[in-house]
């Protein structure tokens, strides 16, 4: 069954960033949603309590005027007095009433219920009995009753006030605990989602690099499978289907190269031969300007022959499909036997040799180590002038063999040091007639170099010239020899 893959790597984002950033705003909504209603329910009950305060010292207030209306009536039995104390007595009754609607609790509810019954008592008593008889100061001793009751009720207010402030801490606490509850879950998922998201999109896009570079390297062996949003994989469709088609042109150019090498070879062999023939003058006596003409033509085929030589070497070198014949090579004796095979070529330009070889053992490929040191003293040689210097060292150093070849040449600028192991690349130095060639020495050498899990690069040399090193290492690793 297959997954789900977006069309595009912007759906791709998209889902990602609505994944990730919709449980966040739901979150910051609800904590904002939480956090009002809170504050909503503590204005609610502060304008609660605050109203049951003032109702209650109302109330106390209105119960002390009475209180003293009732006793001055008591002892002056002035009319107007009473019509005082019917003034406060209604203020007590439109506070009760007020305070009646609130959101008393039960006890002061019972409270104000039995306040209110008391007064009435009281106030029918004070209408119907004369100022002066026992009654009336039987009543009006009831009012500190009342007033105590009324004190009662501003205790148990602000208990009430109290509780208020208590759950509305417990309520806050239990907000904050759900908020941080939803931090601890959601930060984490984000972070999470968005490191899923991150692989998801950086996946195909490191898959699409990895692809594109194994082409650049001439890897064509592995197929471009691009595993992500539908675009980049029908992206990594056409990377493959350039991968076969450069694998299509790469085995024509091999079988080109075989091909006109050996088409080449058989005319080249004839003349060779002819020319070593007029050489000897075996088919009769050469006069000195014929002579140096047979010189020449031997000369140039013999560099012609290298050429055809060098693009063979260099088949072989860049094809993957090249085995190594593992073996135990001793470097020291095979350097000096390339040193013998240029022997006439230094004697030619009068070169200084200077070697420095330690005697280095390693497991590789006797041949190609062999062409590989060929093609940098033949390297050097080119490119060193006349009377110049030619240092070879050879020396092993934590467990790897290092091969230093200088010249005394023209060296190499620092920004050409990359390029000049790329094919057919002729740098600057070129110049030089008698160091034209086809660029590909130090190419195979690099690739030989690779080929035994070691590398070639151009260092800084002790004087003039260039110097190239080569580091490979003693022991061959079984999975790269197999």
């Amino acid at each position: 069954m297959r997954l789900y893959r977006p069309k595009s790597i912007r759906r791709l984002l998209l889902i990602g960033f609505v994944l990730v950033v919709v449980p966040l705003m739901v979150a910051l909504i609800y904590a904002m949603y939480s956090v009002d209603q809170l504050v909503d329910q503590g204005q609610q009950a502060l304008f609660a309590t605050v109203r049951t305060t003032h109702g209650s010292e109302q109330l106390a207030d209105a119960i002390t005027d009475m209180e003293r209306n009732a006793r001055q009536y008591k002892v002056l039995g002035d009319a107007a007095l009473l019509e005082v104390y019917h003034e406060n007595h209604q203020k007590f009754l439109d506070t009760a009433k007020q305070l009646a609607v609130l959101n008393l609790s039960d006890k002061q509810r019972e409270r104000l219920d039995k306040i209110v019954k008391v007064e009435g008592v009281i106030n029918d008593a004070l209408i119907s009995t004369p100022h002066d008889a026992p009654e009336t100061a039987a009543v009006v001793e009831d009012f500190s009753r009342l007033a105590r009751d009324a004190r009662k009720m501003l205790v148990d207010n602000r208990k009430l006030v109290e509780q208020e402030v208590e759950w509305l801490d417990a309520n806050g606490a239990r907000v904050q605990r759900g908020l941080v509850v939803q931090a601890m879950a959601l930060v984490p998922g984000a972070m999470i989602l968005s490191g899923i998201f991150t692989i998801l999109i950086t996946r195909p896009i490191r898959q699409v690099d990895m692809a594109i570079r194994r082409l650049g390297e001439g890897d064509f062996s592995k197929p471009a499978h691009i595993v992500g949003p539908r675009d980049l994989e029908q992206l990594g469709e056409r990377l493959d289907w350039m991968r076969t088609r450069l694998l299509e042109v790469e085995q024509d150019k091999n079988r080109f190269l075989q091909r006109i090498s050996h088409e080449l070879k058989t005319p080249l062999t004839a003349i060779r031969e002819g020319s070593e023939l007029l050489n000897e003058e075996v088919v009769g006596s050469l006069n000195a300007q014929q002579a140096e003409i047979v010189a020449i033509l031997k000369n140039n085929t013999l560099q012609l022959q290298k050429l055809i030589e060098d693009l063979l070497d260099y088949n072989m070198a860049s094809s993957r499909g090249s085995q190594l014949h593992i073996e135990q090579v001793d470097l020291r004796p095979l350097i000096l036997s390339v040193l013998e095979d240029h022997k006439f070529a230094t004697l030619a330009r009068q070169l200084l040799l200077e070697t420095d070889l330690q005697p280095v053992k390693l497991d590789g490929d006797r041949a190609k180590l062999r062409t590989l040191v060929d093609n940098l003293v033949s390297n050097a040689v080119k490119f060193s002038p006349e009377q110049g210097c030619l240092r070879i060292r050879l020396e092993e150093r934590n467990e790897q063999a290092i091969l230093e070849v200088a010249d005394s040449g023209p060296g190499i600028p620092v920004e050409e040091r990359r390029r000049v192991f790329d094919a057919f690349y002729q740098g600057s130095s070129t110049a030089i007639v008698h160091a034209r060639g086809t660029g590909l020495g130090l190419s195979i050498a690099r690739e030989y170099a690779q080929a035994h899990d070691g590398y070639i690069e151009v260092i800084d040399s002790e004087g003039t010239g260039a110097c190239v090193r080569v580091v490979l290492p003693i022991e061959k690793s079984e999975v790269m020899s197999a």
